[in-house]
């Protein structure tokens, strides 16, 4: 008798839940919407799907949050933002709506990510990991066979490619005006410094390693005169990953999307003709930078448990291995991420993990994108030879503790 009244508050449970319509917020690429589809052709639950370019995400959602809307019952988060958000409430703790065996699916890692004052607001969907991406056919034409596994060595590679008047750099980095402080993340690390102390939330980007690290990307530019003006006005990975696809780049960081991006025909010129390494190092023998992406219901929501419903399903192993498939993104779980159809479209997936095991984590500490914004300010006035990479790290230091109050 138990048993039938269980399975029959069940089935109500979900009657009520299919009768709902749920709103989720997102960018605009296809497969994304696909899945919305298959949720509800799964479950009944009707999705709401508005899309947005992901560089006006944040801002969308600020603005709704700050006003107080229920709008939006499923949203797009990444590890910066679940700080941003979940400290001024404007999330649901999903620890409280989910068993703890559930979160064991994912590395710790991507869970820890994803928690603020010990409550965790964001299930892990994908992992956008910068990796080294070089065109094979420039490299072998300068008579490398094999990626640069150090920075000195990049440096080598790309002066015996860069051609300014044929239009073709050896190397490039995103260098905008609110992204320079990521790619300066990375070298920091290959130093063997670290960007911030989250124990104390203070920078450490002001050391010997930072000015080593900023120093190599101010040579880059002045001293070997190995990067272009227009990494000034690359403000993310993706127009960057424009330039690699186009033929024009021969090596650059960059991230997930580049390696189905560089071998679809109707986008790339250099189809067949990618590879991808570990990133160079210096100190350490690599070192990255991580992005997690998941998904959050907000606080504001009056659709919690659909919302929860389809949380649970676009992260599961099924989904996740198909959104790999479809869009190149490294799964955050395992199963997904072994999948046979998975790993033979994307080898390159096996060494992401290898790549995780250096330092990797993401600028996530509370007023993430001011800060980054005052670095990479910083950064581009000490590369374009205002100032010295000292003077810049310390001035950023400082105008970062004045943020903060400190």
């Amino acid at each position: 008798m138990k048993f039938v009244i269980c399975v029959s508050l069940l089935f109500f449970s979900f009657t009520m839940l299919a009768a709902e319509t749920i709103t989720v917020l997102y960018v605009f690429d296809q497969p994304w919407k696909d899945q919305a589809a298959r949720f509800t052709e799964a479950t009944g639950i009707g999705v709401r799907y508005i899309d947005a370019p992901f560089a006006q995400l944040r801002q969308i959602m600020v603005t709704a949050f700050a006003a107080g809307s229920s709008e939006y019952d499923v949203i797009h988060v990444r590890d910066d933002w679940v700080v941003e958000f979940a400290n001024n409430g404007w999330l649901t703790p999903l620890d409280e709506m989910l068993p703890a065996d559930f979160w064991e699916q994912f590395p710790k890692s991507a869970v820890e990510a994803m928690t603020v004052n010990g409550h965790i607001y964001g299930i892990p969907r994908y992992f956008w990991l910068w990796q080294f991406y070089y065109n094979t056919e420039l490299l072998q034409a300068a008579g490398f066979s094999n990626p640069p596994r150090t920075w000195q060595e990049v440096v080598e590679v790309a002066q015996a490619i860069t051609n300014p008047a044929a239009g073709i750099w050896g190397y490039v980095e995103p260098w905008g005006p609110t992204f320079a402080a990521v790619p300066f993340i990375v070298h920091l690390r290959a130093e063997g410094g670290e960007y911030w102390d989250y124990t104390n939330n203070r920078p450490l980007f002001n050391s010997e390693a930072g000015i080593r690290a900023l120093q190599f990307m101010v040579d880059l530019y002045q001293k070997y005169k190995l990067i272009p003006d227009v990494a000034f006005q690359l403000d993310g990975t993706g127009p960057l990953a424009e330039l690699f696809v186009s033929g024009t780049v021969a090596m650059c960081m960059n991230t997930p999307h580049v390696y189905p991006m560089s071998n679809n025909p109707q986008l790339s010129k250099i189809v067949g003709k990618v590879g991808v390494s570990l990133i160079p190092g210096s100190v350490l023998k690599s070192a990255s930078y991580c992005e997690t992406g998941a998904v959050a219901i907000p606080w504001f929501s009056t659709h919690k448990q659909a919302a929860l419903e389809y949380c649970k399903f676009v992260t599961s192993p099924t989904e996740q291995a198909r959104i790999a498939i479809e869009l190149g993104r490294v799964p955050t779980i395992l199963a997904a991420a072994t999948d046979p159809a998975v790993m033979q479209k994307y080898p390159h997936f096996a060494l992401a993990f290898e790549q995780m095991q250096y330092p990797a984590r993401m600028d996530a500490m509370p007023k993430a994108t001011q800060i980054r914004e005052i670095v990479s300010a910083e950064i581009i006035a000490a590369i374009k030879g205002q100032k010295s990479a000292a003077q810049a790290l310390a001035d950023a230091e400082r105008r970062v503790l004045a943020l903060l109050g400190q």
